[in-house]
């Protein structure tokens, strides 16, 4: 069989290869009798999905379930920098899965969906304004790196504890509010924050206040 180099010198050449050339080389690529076994594709495990055809899963309790079709996921790509303004408003995802490549989420990038947690990238720096408002968050660490934490980042979720490192400079205003269930949260003295940046049920520890509204 002649590979795709020695082909491509017929021609430099001046010379015509035959059909046969050709063939051999095209087969060469084409594998119909080759099958990749299904049960190691996850999710086909049970064949190709059918809409006459759902399989229950097991739940926490041994009970069958069909709870895992509704759950909405949404990946982002590694090598991915950028989330944009609105990216996904109003989808309701339940489940998002970042890249650690990402520096800044965009402005209501997430607002209104059903997260109850998130992992956000190792990378980030800037949550812009309503990036995660109207969630069902209980939980969430702030990654160390993060600067900047805009206006109603946060708002209206159902946080309980909140982890907040010393690389951030400034909470906007509204950040956390709305979250009721949380109790306190403790800032680095350099770390400045708004008289509306938490509930007025949360006790703040630390921090620089800015009366200035």
């Amino acid at each position: 069989m002649k590979t795709k180099e020695q082909l491509k010198l017929y021609f430099e050449n001046g010379d015509i290869p035959k059909q046969e050339d050709f063939w051999a080389w095209q087969d060469s690529y084409w594998h119909k009798e080759e099958k990749i076994d299904i049960t190691k594709i996850e999710g086909l495990e049970n064949g190709i999905p059918s809409v006459n055809n759902i399989y229950a899963k097991i739940d926490a309790e041994g009970n069958a379930s069909f709870a895992h079709l509704l759950v909405k996921r949404v990946t982002i790509e590694p090598g991915t920098l950028y989330i944009p303004d609105r990216f996904m408003q109003n989808y309701y995802m339940h489940e998002i899965n970042f890249a650690n490549s990402v520096v800044r989420i965009g402005i209501e990038a997430f607002n209104n969906n059903s997260f109850k947690s998130v992992t956000l990238p190792e990378q980030l720096k800037i949550i812009n304004e309503r990036a995660f408002s109207g969630n069902e968050l209980t939980s969430l660490i702030i990654p160390n790196g993060v600067t900047d934490i805009k206006e109603s980042a946060f708002q209206y979720n159902r946080l309980t504890s909140l982890y907040i490192p010393a690389s951030v400079s400034k909470i906007g205003p509204k950040a956390f509010n709305n979250n009721p269930n949380l109790s306190m949260v403790k800032l680095e003295q350099h770390t400045q924050y708004y008289p509306d940046s938490f509930d007025p049920k949360t006790t703040v520890s630390g921090g620089t206040l800015i009366s200035e509204m």
